[in-house]
């Protein structure tokens, strides 16, 4: 009978994975879930940053409508940035305000700036910010006085 050596013999199949196979494995792995916590990491930041923006857009809307309200007693005047509740009580994040008066290009109108800033906590540049302009009626230019005097003026017309 012929003996084979071993080298030549067919040898057995390997029923499992070799050291360098695992570690290819475990690399793509660790690379995966670098790659997705990155994704989700931006995710979570777009998610903070639209909420800072929402509420921004809120107090802003807010505060123009408190100034339009209080423009027919008195006229708008600047205000300095001011420290501002969030909308949403839960909320941790400072906000502040500010409010600008201008002349708009138009004679007899005014253009009101109300800008809001969600304020970094530890002292950093704002985290969102957020600016609404009206433009409005100044109300020094003495409207109401004039079509008063209209009225009255129609009124002694009609009267004679």
């Amino acid at each position: 009978m012929i003996r084979i050596p071993m080298s030549i013999r067919s040898r057995p199949a390997r029923s499992g994975f070799s050291l360098l196979e695992m570690l290819l494995a475990l690399a793509l792995l660790g690379g995966a879930l670098g790659i997705l916590s990155q994704v989700a990491m931006t995710g979570t930041d777009a998610a903070r940053e639209a909420e800072h923006l929402a509420q921004a857009r809120l107090i802003a809307q807010s505060r123009l409508a408190e100034i339009l309200a209080n423009s027919q007693v008195q006229s708008p005047a600047a205000i300095p940035p001011t420290p501002t509740e969030p909308m949403d009580s839960q909320s941790t994040t400072p906000f502040e305000y500010q409010v600008d008066v201008a002349p708009a290009p138009f004679d007899g109108m005014l253009a009101i700036r109300v800008t809001v800033q969600a304020l970094d906590e530890s002292g950093g540049p704002p985290v969102a910010s957020y600016s609404l302009t009206r433009w409005m009626i100044d109300p020094m230019l003495g409207l109401a006085e004039l079509e008063a005097e209209e009225e009255a003026a129609k009124e002694a017309e009609a009267t004679q």
